[in-house]
């Protein structure tokens, strides 16, 4: 009989270890997990942060090129001045593309479906989102207006007997639904641009 107790000892023993090394990683696993995540979420406020410096520079930039050249079309200066509007086109599209790729990070922490025990951190994620999709497609829609705007000097240009004709500004930006909810933020709902 002494040789049954000590194998189910033994046993309960050998069961016993397992479950606390099994609970102990999963201690281990959790702590790790919360590190992280508060890791992640101090990140997050010091990026943000920054980003929403950075767009308020691209938002002044863009209000620049509204105020300039993009809500008022002047047909008979836009010829002689439209070298100089697609460099400034084409540097907006150059620094939201560079603000794009310098938050990687940000889109990597601030996916859709990951949550975080910060409410703060999760409304920095949420204006993230936003903004980062407005930002986008504010720049489509700045760029087909910019193009609307060609096509309207060239008409008029053609009606006027002007030979010059200019071509359309090209980009590879499309419109985006970055959060994921069904709704384009920044796009203009223009029905009656071609």
């Amino acid at each position: 009989m002494n040789k049954k107790k000590g194998l189910i000892i033994l046993t309960l023993t050998g069961i016993l270890a397992i479950i606390t090394g099994v609970v102990l990683m999963f201690i281990s696993s959790v702590q790790k997990d919360q590190k992280e995540m508060n890791d992640r979420m101090k990140k997050i406020n010091t990026i943000y942060n920054q980003f929403k410096t950075d767009m308020e520079e691209i938002n002044t930039e863009r209000d620049n090129i509204h105020k300039e050249f993009l809500d008022t079309i002047y047909y008979d200066t836009f010829l002689q001045n439209e070298t100089n509007y697609r460099k400034k086109i084409y540097y907006y599209e150059k620094n939201v593309t560079s603000l794009s790729k310098q938050y990687t990070k940000l889109k990597e922490y601030c996916k859709l479906g990951i949550y975080y025990s910060s409410s703060d951190t999760n409304s920095k994620c949420n204006a993230f989102q936003i903004g980062y999709e407005q930002l986008i497609n504010t720049l489509v829609d700045d760029i087909n207006k910019y193009n609307n705007n060609i096509q309207l000097y060239n008409k008029w240009a053609k009606d006027n007997n002007i030979e010059s004709q200019l071509e359309l500004y090209k980009t590879k930006k499309t419109y985006i639904d970055f959060n994921k909810d069904g709704n384009y933020s920044g796009k203009e709902d223009n029905d009656n641009e071609e």
